[in-house]
Formats: C-alpha cells, structure tokens, sequence
C-alpha cells in the first residue's frame, strides 16, 4: 500500500508540476494575447493545482503512518526490555537485548543507557569483561 501511494504521489506531482508551471508562465507572459492566456488560468486551477494538493494530502498520510509505525516499534521495544528485565531479575546483557529486540549492538547499549538512566540501574562488568545493566525490580 505504501509502495502504491509513493507511485501515485510521484506521478502526480510528474503531472501537476509541469502544467503549473506551464500555466503560470503563461498567464504571466505579457508577450501573449489575451486569447492565449485565457485557457492558462482554468489550466492552472483545473489541472496544475489539484494534482499537487492530492499528493500533499497523501505524503501527509504517508508522514503520519510511518510516525505510527515508530511508535509501535518504540512499544514493541519497551515491552521486550520490560519482560527481559523481570524474566532476569533485573539483569539484562546488551547482546542478549539486541538480539531478541532486533537491534544493532550499538543501538541496544544506547537504549539500555538511556534505560539505566531513566530508571536508575546500575552498569556491572563480567568476568569476561562485557557490561550487563542491572535493574530494581
């Protein structure tokens, strides 16, 4: 469905953008007759500027289906730190969070960072020399 809202919001801005352009031109070139401006403006209203505000109200949608996806996704997240915390006692091992949270490493350490902030847990080194947050439960 996004795919096809793209392909849609591309071909008519192909569309709009030219004929706007072609119609402003032309009703504002004092070198035509008033004849030949005369079919420009109805143009510009009837076939340059509907295009172009259809595609804006479909980005917009677009925009706002992909902030509702991040949202979830940012749900989804928080509800596998929450469960990983109290199936652990409140210990959680970045590789093991990544990997269950379908994250980069990089991106689980910055989240359980924040986490650890937010929520006053504690950083602990292994004996392997890794990092495991542990938090109050």
């Amino acid at each position: 469905m996004r795919l096809l809202k793209k392909t849609v919001v591309w071909l008519l801005l192909l569309w709009g953008i030219p004929v706007s352009i072609w119609a402003t031109v032309d009703t504002l070139n004092p070198n035509l007759s008033a004849e030949d401006k005369e079919g420009a403006l109805p143009a510009l209203i009837l076939l340059g500027l509907p295009p172009i505000a259809i595609s804006g109200l479909l980005i917009h949608s677009l925009r706002q289906q992909h902030q509702a996806n991040e949202r979830k996704s940012d749900r989804e997240i928080e509800q596998l730190f929450l469960a990983e915390i109290q199936a652990d006692d409140g210990v959680v091992s970045p590789i093991i969070f990544a990997t269950k949270a379908d994250l980069s490493i990089e991106d689980a350490k910055t989240y359980l960072d924040e986490k650890a902030v937010q929520l006053n847990g504690l950083y602990e080194a292994t004996e392997s020399g890794g990092i495991t947050y542990r938090f109050p439960i």
